[in-house]
Parts: structure tokens; C-alpha cells; sequence
């Protein structure tokens, strides 16, 4: 069934049918396997992609923002990431979210996280050329409370980011992050139909109407997870519906180098 691995009993915010992701982490050893099913879907799941080491000093970056701003439930432990009652957060125009933006972009962990090396491996199998982190603000972490509205619609980020045309989005959680957390959605093939209509002013209040029997791949993410997308694939969040937890996430942007000639991976000593 390819992409269609259905999950038995799961429906997303819109009663919509979800399906598995597939693991691409096999394929990167084959690279022309790889691009078809890039082609076909429009996305690419690696399972355990990212060492945790690299991925942890960011969420525990985002936690200590978390913590001092008032997101957190001071009576837990702050690596537990329970949501302070009543709190919500995820609004993009909020001036804590924006300054959240603001401090990770002078975090050493989060550039280190963006140019992890096996993020450049695999895009650098799918297109054979050399990529790059597209270093601006599109390069993001999310912070979302427990609350099933606020759940980031369907959209594309070309509509959104602009600066280049030719990219690829990875999205990785910042820790394990199962469907009730509300990780990331996408709908596959949904590519091919160039960029849509979207509506509103943002991911939150706005975005692309999707037909109802539409189905999203998704899965119970796990720390270390990457899933690597088009610019006009079609993406959105479950609802985070844990009831007390924040879903935590980074996402970046990569272009490439016109050159296709082959990359010493060994040579660089960011990441592994």
C-alpha cells in the first residue's frame, strides 16, 4: 500500500482516515528507491535519523524558556514538559512565542541540531547535490499546550517562506512525541498540485481546505525522528489532546549547491 498503512481506530481533527509513515531510513543506501518515493509522496520518514545527544541540549534549551516565561507547570520536573493550566501557547503573533524565536537563534543548539550531518546525508541522496541550512527565521521551534484548537492547519511552506524556491523542510520532535501529542501530519502526492489557496493570516488560523476523505500519514514519533518535505506538500499537527504536556518540535530549511559532486561526509565533524 506504499504510503497506506492504515492505523486502525485513529482519526485526525477533521474525522479524517491517517496511515503509518513509512520508514526511508533503509534507503538511503539507494538512493534511486529513495527518490521515487520522494517523487511519489512528496516527503521522506527516517526513522532514528538523529543521535538523541544531538537533539536533547535543544529541548532542554526550549525548557528552560519555558520555564522562566511561565509555560510550565511549576510543581513538575521541567524535562517533563508539563504545561502550566489554562496556559496556551502556539499563537505565532504571541510576543512570548516570537521571543522563544529570538532565543533559540542565539542557541549554539540550534544550529548544531539544523546541521546534524545525517540531515545533509539524506538530502544529499535524494538529490545528489550538496545542501545547505537556509539561515533566517524560517528556521523554527514550536511550542504548542494541550489544546485540540490549536492545532496547526493544512498549508504549504512555500506559500509561507519565499526567500528561495528550491528546498526541502525537516521537521524533527524535540523528544518523543506519540499521536496524542499532536505530532506532524502529511498528505502524500499532495505536491504535485503546485500551490494552493490558503487562507488566513497564519498555520494556526489559516491555511489550504482539504477534501474530506483525505488521508494523512503520520506516526508515533520518537526522539531522533526526521521527516523531510517538499515545498508545496501538504502538512498540518494532530491536536495535541495529552491533556498536560507541551508538543515540542524544530523545523528548517535547506537549499542546494549547483555542483553534484560527491561529499567526504568524514570530513566534518558536525553531528554523526
Amino acid at each position: 500500500m506504499g504510503a497506506l498503512a492504515w492505523v486502525d481506530g485513529l482519526e485526525n481533527l477533521d474525522g479524517n482516515k491517517i496511515c503509518w509513515l513509512e520508514d526511508s531510513a533503509p534507503l538511503i543506501g539507494n538512493p534511486e528507491q529513495l527518490r521515487e518515493r520522494a517523487s511519489r509522496d512528496g516527503f521522506l520518514f527516517f526513522r532514528g535519523l538523529l543521535p538523541e545527544d544531538v537533539v536533547m541540549p535543544l529541548r532542554r534549551s526550549v525548557l528552560d524558556y519555558a520555564s522562566q516565561t511561565g509555560w510550565l507547570d511549576q510543581t513538575a520536573c521541567v524535562g517533563e514538559g508539563r504545561a502550566a493550566p489554562g496556559k496556551r501557547i502556539g499563537y505565532y503573533q504571541d510576543p512570548e512565542w516570537v521571543n522563544l524565536q529570538v532565543h533559540v537563534q542565539n542557541q549554539q543548539e540550534m544550529w548544531a541540531l539544523g546541521e546534524a550531518v545525517p540531515i545533509h546525508r539524506a538530502l544529499h541522496a535524494v538529490e545528489n547535490r550538496s545542501s545547505y541550512l537556509c539561515l533566517s527565521t524560517a528556521n523554527t521551534c514550536r511550542v504548542f499546550s494541550p489544546h485540540p484548537d490549536m492545532a496547526t492547519q493544512p498549508h504549504q511552506d512555500a506559500h509561507y517562506v519565499r526567500m528561495i524556491a528550491d528546498f526541502w523542510t525537516a521537521w524533527m520532535p524535540l523528544g518523543d512525541c506519540p499521536r496524542e501529542l499532536g505530532p506532524l501530519a502529511l498528505l502524500a502526492g499532495s505536491h504535485h498540485g503546485g500551490l494552493r489557496e490558503h487562507s488566513g493570516q497564519g498555520i494556526v488560523d489559516g491555511g489550504v481546505i482539504v477534501p474530506d476523505d483525505a488521508v494523512w500519514s503520520t506516526t508515533d514519533f520518537r526522539c531522533g525522528d526526521v521527516v523531510l518535505f517538499r515545498p508545496h506538500t501538504l502538512h498540518c499537527s494532530l491536536p495535541n489532546r495529552s491533556g498536560d504536556r507541551l508538543r515540542l518540535s524544530a523545523d528548517f530549511r535547506y537549499g542546494f549547491w549547483g555542483e553534484t559532486a560527491e561529499v567526504d561526509w568524514r570530513a566534518t565533524s558536525i553531528g554523526r
